[in-house]
Parts: structure tokens; sequence; C-alpha cells
């Protein structure tokens, strides 16, 4: 992977000429990374980013999904020319840094957890059987029901660390995981679910 990929532009400042090349850099380590958390699916999605940063100049190249990690974090760092990834950029609520590079890292993440969703909200045609292919009815519900969801998660007014943790938990990762992700403790999750569940009990209990 080196030589299509230099990890050294990493400490390089953000500019117009390595934005790309950054981004490229943090998609596949992030996904490396998460393949020990996320197992099989991960692992394809990480090797979907190495065949399509190894072969982005070829022109007979059909990008995969997995390169749309590349373009989310090459479009927030377009935002940031100038600084370095570990220049910060804000403070958590709790007044922990946040550099450029854990801001890109968190929106990749938000779209891996989004992609994971989708995972199971659709259903791949191409391997349904006379005998696995379900009714109309089943499918219309099954949308409905996630219509149902977003409008609940909605109402609650998450915060963004929140909505994360949900995105996670709801991909099946676990509390450890889920903070792995986010910075944070288990606790903290711990604490992130303990609230929205209190936010839910207040809107929805008696209705």
């Amino acid at each position: 992977m080196s030589k299509v990929l230099d990890f050294n532009v990493l400490n390089e400042e953000i500019t117009r000429e390595n934005v790309l090349t950054m981004a490229e850099a943090i998609a596949f380590s992030e996904t490396q990374y998460l393949i020990g958390y996320a197992g099989t699916k991960m692992q394809k999605l990480h090797n979907n980013v190495y065949w399509d940063i190894a072969y982005k100049n070829d022109v007979n190249h059909t990008f995969s999904d997995g390169y749309d990690l590349v373009q989310e974090g090459a479009l927030f760092l377009c935002e940031h020319y100038g600084k370095h990834l570990n220049d910060i950029i804000g403070y958590s609520k709790k007044g922990k840094k946040i550099t450029v590079k854990i801001a890109c890292i968190r929106k990749m993440a938000k779209l891996i957890n989004l992609r994971s969703r989708d995972y199971y909200r659709n259903i791949n045609l191409e391997a349904l059987t006379s005998k696995s292919e379900p009714a109309i009815e089943i499918q219309e519900d099954f949308e409905q029901d996630y219509t149902v969801a977003d409008s609940i998660i909605e109402s609650l007014n998450l915060t963004d660390n929140m909505k994360t943790a949900l995105q996670c938990r709801m991909a099946g990762l676990s509390y450890p995981e889920i903070g792995k992700i986010l910075e944070r403790a288990q606790a903290t999750v711990f604490e992130y679910f303990v609230k929205m569940r209190r936010r839910y009990n207040a809107i929805y209990a008696k209705i």
C-alpha cells in the first residue's frame, strides 16, 4: 500500500494539492482499525477503499461506495486549508480538545454508521430466491417502521454525539466500541443512552 499511498502526508499542512491524499490515508487507516469491531462488513469496506485508491487513475475503474468516505473527508478538510490535522478547532462540552483529524474521522464514522443502517434496511434483489422473496406487504411495513423511528429520533433533540452513539448502536456496536469511535469513556456512552431513554419516556411514555 505504501507505493500508492504516502502516510507522511498526514503530517503536512492541509492544501488543495494534498487534501484528497490526506482523506484517502485517513479513510484507509480508520476502516482498517474498525475491522476488529465491525467484522466482515468493515473488511469488505476497507478492501473497497484500498482498491479504489490503488486504481483511482485507471479510467476503466468503477469506484465503490467505500470511496464516499474519502470524498466526505476531503470535503471536510477543504474547510481547513492552512491548518494541520492536529490543530484544535473546538472543544467538547466537557472541555476535551477536538482536532481537525478527530472531526474528520467523526464525519466518516457517521457515514459508515448510516451505510450500516441502510444495509439492514435494504434487500439485495439479486440474492433473493423464490423461497426467500418477501411479500410486498412486509416490505411496506418494514419501510414504515423506519419512517416512524426516524420521526421519533428527530423529536428527541439529540446532540451530535448522542445521534452518532444511537446510529452505532443500531448498527450493532457495543458500548466500548462506540466509546472508541467517539473517543469517550464507556460510562459516558452509557450516560448518553440514559439521557435518551429519559427524553423518550418524557415524550412517549404516556401516549
